[in-house]
């Protein structure tokens, strides 16, 4: 009877050491210098928690992750720690557990257009992971996040790539501070709810800066700059209960256009010097609201297709209202501002 209970308090000490075990921290260098000379060498030998730096050099390889490690360039410099696809058909790093955090490198080089997209970091079924301080070029995707949520996005550059940041039925996630450029598409929601894009930056993008679509509902988009796309900012097919705040929309065909799609907010945005329209809401959209808004220079200001979506509160200059739907849409004051060849009208709401 003693001996069982003195086995039971043994077993009971190992379990909890076991669960309280440091977390370890490993090397990553192509000299001898460090543990192992390959990130997935060093992914195999490591447990959930553990820390991989990765020091400076060429590294060519596809990476799967597949424990909820941390890896980062020791240097925290991605232009002297890249990541070089040795497989063009395959994501480069290849995340299938939560928790996992890639910070510091260059990634490039999943970009065999055969495939299925591939990106440089893929995210599928992943949660609570971060991807900060990476530059990706010339992937098919940057970074691409399938039915992942409540991730974090900060600080990457995504330049070169078939789309820069991509979203796909992927819910809760923060997208903060990271530079969208030189894309076919800079920021792209499919069916992607409750998100947050701030302080991001989606310039000179060949068609859209940002592109909301296919049911991607109650998503925030605050204090972004988006410049130089075809669309600046692109909401459509059935995205509803949208948010747009404290955006700077400029030197694009179109600032924001929204298409088959209601009840979303456009409000206190800078838009202005958009070659085609600031704000576009057209095809079928109802309920949207536009106030608050400054637009100067645009060619035509707003220009308004659908139903029941109503205008306030807006301050234009160098620019015209086309409405070809006026007798349903509700132009609500106390006041909207237009400024033409520097002599300033004050439309008041008609009683």
């Amino acid at each position: 009877m003693k001996i069982k209970a003195y086995f039971s308090v043994v077993f009971v000490y190992l379990i909890l050491i076991a669960g309280t075990a440091e977390a370890d921290t490993v090397t990553v260098s192509k000299n001898d210098e460090a543990n192992y000379t390959i990130i997935q060498e060093a992914i195999n030998n490591v447990k959930d928690g553990d820390t991989i730096l990765v020091y400076s050099g060429n590294f060519t390889e596809n990476v799967i992750v597949n424990k909820s490690v941390s890896i980062k360039s020791n240097s925290g410099n991605p232009d002297d720690t890249i990541i070089q696809s040795s497989n063009p058909g395959e994501h480069i790093f290849n995340v299938t557990e939560d928790d996992v955090t890639i910070s510091g490198f260059k990634i490039t080089g999943a970009n065999n257009i055969v495939t299925s997209p591939i990106a440089g970091v893929h995210l599928e079924g992943v949660n609570n992971s971060i991807i900060s301080n990476n530059k990706l070029s010339n992937n098919i995707v940057g970074i691409d996040l399938q039915s992942s949520d409540y991730n974090m996005l900060n600080n990457n550059t995504v330049s070169d790539n078939e789309r820069g940041i991509s979203l796909t039925n992927s819910n809760g996630n923060d997208l903060i501070n990271n530079d969208a450029f030189k894309n076919r598409f800079g920021i792209y929601f499919w069916g992607s709810k409750n998100n947050v894009l701030s302080y991001n930056n989606a310039s000179s993008n060949e068609e859209d800066g940002i592109w909301i679509e296919d049911g991607s509902n109650n998503n925030i988009l605050k204090n972004n700059m988006v410049s130089n796309s075809d669309d600046g900012i692109l909401i459509t097919e059935s995205s509803n209960n949208n948010t747009m705040s404290d955006n700077n929309v400029t030197l694009s065909l179109v600032g924001v256009q929204i298409t088959d799609s209601s009840d979303n907010m456009i409000k206190n945005n800078s838009i202005s010097n958009n070659s085609r329209t600031g704000v576009s809401i057209i095809r079928n959209s109802s309920n949207n609201t536009v106030k608050d808004n400054f637009l100067s220079n645009n060619s035509e200001s707003i220009v308004m297709e659908g139903s029941t979506n109503q205008i306030y509160n807006n301050k234009i200059k160098e620019g015209k209202i086309h409405d070809t739907n006026a007798s349903q849409t509700v132009f609500i004051c106390p006041f909207l501002i237009v400024v033409i060849f520097g002599i300033a009208f004050i439309l008041l709401r008609k009683k």
